[in-house]
């Protein structure tokens, strides 16, 4: 068992990276004011590339550790595109929180990631592990799209 596989790391690791993605938006956006939301996305992916790099140089042993003719075989193509994902993700943040705001922006965000989760879970997308949309499922996310439609509204 890896240490990544420890239920107190991996919650404060999606601790930190709710911290990330909160304070991202509105830094982004900030330098977009100054610039232009493509260069506000385009730096914050340039950025980025670095520490995932030595990441990723640490992980594999420099690549080495990754057998990347079985992985071009057996990962689909969409498994490729995520970044794609990501950059879109970030140029969206970057041209519109501050227009609405950091609450409004990363509530609609959250929902709506809550909401295309539970479709891949219901359906097993992408090989995902299936789990039903049981009613308190559907009411914790009813809660959710309520609560941040109180925060939009008010």
């Amino acid at each position: 068992m890896s240490a990544l596989d420890q239920m107190w790391l991996g919650v404060i690791l999606l601790i930190l990276g709710g911290i990330c993605t909160g304070v991202q938006g509105p830094m982004n956006g900030r330098l977009a004011i100054s610039t232009t939301g493509s260069f506000a996305a385009f730096l914050s992916f340039a950025l980025g590339f670095w520490p995932l790099l030595v990441y990723f140089l640490a992980d594999t042993k420099g690549g080495k550790t990754v057998d990347w003719p079985e992985a071009a075989r057996n990962a689909p193509g969409y498994a490729w595109l995520g970044g794609v994902f990501g950059g879109i993700f970030v140029l969206i943040m970057a041209l519109v929180i501050h227009r609405r705001g950091a609450a409004i922006t990363n509530g609609i965000i959250v929902v709506t990631q809550l909401i295309i989760s539970v479709i891949i879970d219901a359906t097993g997308g992408m090989e995902s592990k299936q789990r039903d949309v049981t009613g308190l499922r559907g009411g914790g996310l009813a809660c959710m799209v309520l609560g941040i439609a109180l925060v939009t509204l008010f």
